[in-house]
């Protein structure tokens, strides 16, 4: 049985909202949700995601990096640390995309680290 938390779900919703989104541009976006759910979205350069959550008292940090037709999120909630990538949807062939090949188009996970049950 495979078991998604909230936390890798949130990161692969972050992923569709920025896979989808037409600039072609490489960007970078932090993106800092606090213990009562407040978000707050930053420039990450020169920016650790640990040190995000320590300078700004984040419970959980996304960075979304847009470049060479891929996006890839990273979270890290102090606990969990994941690492997802798509190509962008503007990158695909237009033969690619629709009806044919949905599942071409699901987020691979690269990395997942889960807490030690101890």
């Amino acid at each position: 049985m495979v078991f998604v938390t909230p936390f890798l779900r949130r990161a692969e919703e972050i992923l569709d909202v920025a896979s989808e989104a037409g600039n072609d541009a490489d960007q970078e976006t932090a993106i800092l949700i606090d213990r009562q759910g407040g978000i707050r979205m930053l420039d990450p350069t020169g920016w650790s995601l640990t040190g995000l959550m320590a300078e700004f008292g984040a419970a959980v940090v996304y960075r979304v990096k847009r470049a060479r037709g891929a996006v890839r999120v990273e979270g890290w909630d102090g606990f969990q640390r994941c690492e997802i990538q798509r190509p962008a949807a503007n990158a695909l062939p237009h033969w690619f995309a629709g009806p044919v090949c949905p599942k071409v188009l699901q987020p691979r996970m690269l990395q997942a680290i889960a807490p030690a049950l101890g």
